[in-house]
């Protein structure tokens, strides 16, 4: 044990050390826990049913159908890849360490524990959703981060246990492929079925997921009956459940560790698999393990200097997009603005609503743009022309493609909201200027912080960062909103405000460039 002990310790130590040499990052972290923990408490103490109390069952519905979701693509990822717990530097470090398989897989599980409580951090952030919408109980918070923290701790061991039995051969792999499939299917045939004699689909669609029949299904049914008790309450079953839970981990340990099995080879390629899409989010790049099919297009580059950058992104689009700017991203972001729309039924309707929701989700696609990827490549500091002009072409494009988002999305947004023209043309400007921040903003924080160590911390601090910059123009304008009740003069006010962020950003993006060592 002494081994396994001093290998922990050994970790830990690193942790710490890698922190000590990065002071910034290290008042970060401390920053973002103390405001986690603030924000914890304010959920915590926050009432229930603020904008409306829809019934239970609900919740419990939507519970069910995540966790089928997550379930079905979790095996379907073990049959083909399998799990890991474990980095390459766990392979070269751990797996030759003299300590016994047992011990190799309880630390992969307690280094596990990290990313769980991450994945329970981040689902602090949509307590206040659920809150809002729904009554819950008392320790009904507890009960939610419990039990995502129970299923993001036992779905790797999962993983491992589906790829270790399935990878004796492909015609393992090829039949539990078909299994899960098949039961897919059965699923969302017996799902059709009960919408018959149903009113609607909404009463279909509660009558079946809210079903107490997928309380016995191991695993999924277990998870469920601890989330569900943020609205029933915390009764005996919920002890239960997690008692079994943790049974179930126990036994998955055991499997893996009596049976005949190659442990270590079967893990190597979930790890790798892991390895590379970790690599991908630290560089800002699609996690997708998947190769994007891309068109063929003819053109040419007619440009020189930093235009040609400009016109190298657009026929990049023009290779991933369905037609001119409009892909998957236009998709969501539409998808995501209307809808947001018919979940405010309580709400007096509003056009800014879609503007600051849309907006809100604009931050997260803006930061896996095309133009970070510039500063990987050392002729962008090369060409002979200004600064300024060489952020401008490399940005240029992802301005262009908010602005064509933003007016599809608010032409149809015209149609829903009892509003103006002027205002549908102000909202369409304030989305691309939203995006100009968000764009500005991360160059100018790659200036400030592009010795930090981890992507995840960069996110943050640019979450906060226009978080502060942008929250005074959304206060003046529900103060001028307030007094003047014209939608006008409000969409003015955050275009206004906008445009003195973006031209102070970009000013003080310019000088990027002037250091070629970003990364």
């Amino acid at each position: 044990m002494s081994a396994f002990v001093f290998i922990l310790r050994k970790q830990l130590k690193n942790i710490i050390r890698g922190l000590a040499k990065k002071p910034l990052a290290l008042i970060g972290y401390i920053l973002i826990g103390a405001l986690m923990l603030g924000f914890l408490v304010v959920v915590m103490i926050m009432p229930s049913g603020l904008i409306q109390s829809l019934p239970s069952d609900i919740l419990v519905s939507i519970i069910t159908l995540l966790l089928l979701i997550a379930m079905y693509f979790g095996i379907r990822q073990g049959i083909e890849r399998g799990s890991s717990y474990f980095r390459f530097s766990d392979v070269n470090f751990v797996f030759t360490a003299p300590i016994n398989p047992w011990r190799v897989l309880l630390f992969g599980f307690v280094k596990n524990m990290g990313a769980s409580l991450l994945a329970v951090f981040f689902m602090i952030f949509q307590i206040p959703n659920i809150k809002n919408y729904f009554v819950l109980a008392d320790y009904g918070v507890v009960s939610i981060l419990i039990a995502v923290l129970l299923y993001t701790v036992i779905t790797p061991i999962l993983g491992m246990m589906v790829y270790t039995f399935s990878s004796k051969s492909s015609q393992n792999r090829t039949i539990a492929k078909r299994i899960i499939d098949a039961l897919a299917v059965v699923l969302i045939l017996f799902f059709s079925i009960s919408l018959i004699g149903k009113d609607s689909l909404l009463q279909g669609f509660i009558s079946f997921f809210s079903s107490k029949f997928f309380s016995y299904i191991p695993i999924l049914g277990q998870v469920r009956t601890i989330a569900q008790a943020a609205i029933y309450g915390i009764d005996y079953m919920f002890f239960v459940s997690i008692l079994i839970l943790v049974a179930i981990i126990g036994a998955f340990f055991a499997v893996l560790y009596n049976s005949n099995l190659d442990f270590y080879e079967d893990v190597l390629a979930a790890t790798e698999a892991q390895e590379l899409k970790i690599k991908a989010k630290r560089e800002g790049r699609d996690t997708s393990l998947h190769k994007r099919k891309t068109r063929k297009v003819k053109g040419g580059f007619s440009s020189y200097g930093a235009k040609a950058i400009f016109e190298k992104h657009l026929l990049e689009y023009r290779k991933t997009s369905f037609f001119l700017f409009f892909d998957t991203t236009t998709f969501f972001i539409i998808l995501a603005g209307i809808g947001f729309k018919f979940m405010m039924t309580q709400i007096k309707p509003s056009i800014f609503m879609t503007l600051f929701f849309s907006a809100y989700m604009l931050f997260f696609f803006v930061v896996q743009g095309k133009w970070p990827l510039e500063l990987e490549k050392p002729y962008i500091f090369l060409i002979p022309e200004s600064n300024g002009r060489k952020v401008l072409y490399a940005t240029l494009t992802e301005n262009i493609k908010n602005l064509f988002d933003g007016t599809l999305l608010f032409i149809v947004a015209y149609f829903l909201y009892e509003t103006t023209i002027p205002v549908v043309l102000l909202c369409i400007v304030n989305y691309v200027l939203y995006g100009a921040v968000y764009i500005y903003s991360d160059i100018v924080s790659r200036r400030l912080f592009s010795s930090v160590h981890s992507k995840v911390f960069q996110v943050f601090v640019k979450l906060f960062v226009v978080a502060f910059v942008i929250s005074p123009g959304i206060i003046i304008m529900v103060i001028v909103q307030s007094i003047t009740q014209n939608e006008l003069y409000s969409a003015i006010i955050i275009a206004l405000w906008n445009i003195f962020v973006v031209i102070c950003f970009f000013l003080a993006s310019v000088g990027i460039f002037k250091n070629m060592e970003t990364d």
